[in-house]
């Protein structure tokens, strides 16, 4: 029986397909750098920024400075707020149907978490947003060191939240082998489509899990998880 579920965040909770930011590769001219060199080494080092271990800024920094661009600080900070800024807009219009999906799960007495592979900058707004408190654990790669679809970071979440890997499902738009990644943590996997039918690169592909096409079906496959179908 299910007891948790884990949610992806961006384009599951929230969606930036209103917003559509811009690649941090579009910041390499700004900085006196070549835009494919820059592309080639923020790809590099993009990684290690999820995880935390070099900042979003001082990436930027190292980079422009390996390619003889010019990376004063004036310019870095104005990179990094303006991140926080276009990072923080989707969490200032959490959509009504995701309130209610999130009030409907905590109403059935489910814990609630989430796992996302982020900056630090791209999630500086999750304390002061709608969502927050409905949630019992919020896990980001930039703080934990591990990003998805590394075991370990499904096993953390699971231990937070005080439940069993078979007893909690993982609900996400599949980024970063995400799907994959639960199912080998012992999570059972969802596809979310809600947010994703609104690009107009999606394709709707077979990706070896079951998917959901909108938040009532997430309630729905709950209610016939746990035999609540009536209520």
């Amino acid at each position: 029986m299910v007891r948790a579920v884990l949610f992806d965040l961006f384009e599951t909770l929230i969606t930036e397909s209103r917003t559509r930011p811009a690649g941090v590769s579009s910041l390499g001219p700004a900085l006196g750098c070549d835009r494919a060199a820059f592309r080639a080494q923020w790809k590099a080092l993009r990684p290690a920024v999820m995880v935390g271990r070099i900042s979003f800024r001082q990436a930027l920094s190292d980079i422009a400075t390996s390619l003889g661009g010019h990376a004063d600080e004036d310019t870095l900070q104005r990179m990094t707020d303006e991140r926080i800024r276009v990072k923080s807009e989707p969490f200032e219009h959490i959509e009504d149907q995701i309130l209610a999906m999130i009030g409907a799960l905590r109403s059935r007495n489910l814990r609630l978490g989430l796992i996302s592979n982020a900056f630090a900058e791209d999630v500086a707004a999750w304390p002061g947003c709608a969502l927050a408190p409905s949630f019992d654990c919020a896990i980001f790669s930039c703080d934990v060191g591990l990003a998805k679809p590394h075991r370990e970071i499904y096993l953390e979440a699971v231990r937070r939240l005080q439940v069993d890997a078979a007893d909690t499902w993982f609900i996400g738009d599949g980024l970063h082998d995400e799907l994959q990644g639960a199912e080998q943590a012992g999570l059972r996997p969802f596809r979310a489509l809600w947010f994703l039918r609104r690009w107009p690169h999606f394709r709707d592909e077979p990706c070896g899990v079951a998917s959901l096409a909108s938040v009532e079906e997430v309630l729905a496959a709950i209610d016939e998880s746990t035999g609540s179908s009536d209520r």
